[in-house]
């Protein structure tokens, strides 16, 4: 009966490659011999793939303990569980973003915020530098005081939130004239863009929807 070592046949391969080299070395192989000689390269193939299957985890592993903070423990369900928190975090920081900055066409919304009385109206569209002049211009004639505002200009687009606060606002009156006069500030920023007339680089021509 032969002594069927691992080191004597196996370095690395898959099963066939190892028993096959064995079988030319040993030609006159008994069939048991042979099957015990497969049945070990079968095993030694499975542990070596099982090697380098740890050491690609372990080197994740390390990799997270790198970038994740130190105050959290070591273990590896400590760490994946801190990591699945943060991409959790990181989606919802994603799509807050997502809300705040200009999008590519057009857009005027107008409408009341449940339960505070105000109105909340978001204008994107391309910027221009008086457009904040006549925004303030539009709010005045609506008579409409702003209460909270957010900003946002990226690649020649901006986007402005604004919650107001009129007197009225419970007909439709003041509402629809808000509603014109942001209208108007958009669709000047579209035809100054349009014509060349607004701020560098903004040379294609923007379309709205509200």
């Amino acid at each position: 009966m032969y002594s069927t070592s691992p080191s004597c046949f196996y370095e690395l391969g898959t099963c066939s490659d190892s028993y096959d080299h064995y079988q030319i070395q040993n030609p006159k192989l008994s069939p048991r011999s042979m099957a015990e000689a497969k049945a070990v390269a079968a095993t030694n193939s499975h542990k070596e793939a099982e090697r380098r299957r740890r050491k690609r985890i372990n080197a994740h592993i390390a990799t997270l303990k790198s970038i994740l903070p130190n105050n959290i423990k070591t273990d590896k369900a400590s760490l994946l569980g801190e990591a699945v928190r943060r991409v959790k975090e990181l989606k919802t920081t994603t799509a807050q973003l997502s809300n705040i900055f200009p999008i590519e066409t057009d857009e005027l919304k107008v409408a009341r915020c449940e339960n505070s009385g105000l109105i909340m109206a978001t204008l994107s569209c391309e910027d221009r530098p008086d457009i904040i002049m006549d925004m303030i211009r539009a709010l005045k004639t609506a008579e409409a005081k702003v209460v909270r505002a957010e900003m946002s200009t990226v690649g020649g687009r901006t986007k402005s939130v604004l919650w107001v606060k009129m007197e009225g606002s419970e007909n439709d009156v003041g509402l629809g004239t808000l509603r014109r006069g942001l209208r108007m500030v958009m669709d000047k920023s579209t035809l100054l863009a349009g014509s060349g007339q607004g701020l560098p680089g903004n040379k294609r021509p923007r379309y709205y929807q509200s």
